[in-house]
């Protein structure tokens, strides 16, 4: 009923606060929704159950960061903690490009507020998912916004280009982004667009833009493969070594995850199995 290609996540997002308004507790209604992905479900399945928790429990939190990430804390395995943050830091930018989000959470004057202040433990989720308010800070440029992630504590700075590098492959900000009509097929603009990051660290935007499209495209693996042909040579052995571990995340079925690597022919065939670990 909430296909992720249709509404990219919104549906169930939705569905997450409608059930944490008729629940006990925000643990109650998560275990409600999440009970039935058993181990039969792959990682990613099971990971996104609990991120889209954290974007009900901040909205039921009232945008209360700590306290979101307090109900978050509760849970009793490591994949639904991490994913449940992960939707609270997202809820959390969503709320800040409205212009909706807490009062001194985010900071024009420290563009990576608040993830390089809040807990170690937390900060991945953070950078993860905070290119929207990036973005946001320096006007759509993204060249400016992936320099100032160079800012951030040494552990984070690519996870915070990675947050950006999702934003590539995505047509809705390719246009923001290149501030002209998209003359160009969504890859070669994604290849494009990688060029405005900092030279050192282009391969974290390839990485991102691949992340992007092999979520929308789940167990296709062609797609992102156009993407790797179009990029420098030098970053092509990661583009599919990420096709390959999106792939695990997506399915337990080992044989259709090395069916699609073998799809992608020489070379790319053994970096996708490298990276799926097969």
């Amino acid at each position: 009923m909430c296909p992720l290609e249709a509404y990219n996540g919104g549906c169930q997002h939705g569905y997450f606060e409608y059930v944490l308004g008729r629940t006990g507790s925000e643990t109650e209604a998560a275990d409600l929704i999440c009970s039935s992905l058993d181990e039969s479900f792959s990682s990613k399945f099971r990971f996104y159950c609990y991120h889209g928790v954290g974007h009900g429990v901040m909205m039921a939190q009232a945008y209360d960061l700590e306290g979101s990430l307090s109900v978050c804390d509760s849970f009793s395995e490591k994949y639904r903690i991490e994913g449940c943050w992960q939707g609270v830091f997202m809820e959390n930018v969503n709320a800040a490009m409205r212009g909706q989000a807490r009062a001194g959470i985010f900071s024009e004057e420290n563009p990576l507020k608040p993830c390089d202040k809040t807990e170690d433990k937390y900060r991945y989720q953070c950078f993860i998912n905070h290119a929207g308010w990036l973005m946001k800070v320096f006007k759509n440029d993204i060249g400016k916004a992936s320099l100032s992630c160079l800012a951030a504590p040494a552990a984070y700075v690519n996870s915070c280009l990675q947050s950006l590098g999702l934003m590539v492959s995505n047509p809705s900000w390719q246009g923001q982004i290149l501030k002209r009509p998209l003359d160009k097929g969504t890859n070669e603009l994604a290849a494009e667009i990688c060029l405005k990051f900092p030279p050192a660290y282009v391969d974290q935007c390839v990485i991102g833009a691949v992340d992007n499209i092999m979520n929308f495209n789940e167990l296709y693996a062609q797609e992102a493969a156009g993407f790797c042909t179009l990029v420098d040579e030098k970053y092509r052995h990661l583009c599919y070594e990420k096709i390959g571990s999106n792939l695990r995340n997506q399915t337990n079925d080992s044989l259709l995850v090395a069916r699609e690597c073998d799809i992608l022919g020489k070379p790319g065939k053994d970096f996708c199995l490298k990276g799926a670990g097969l």
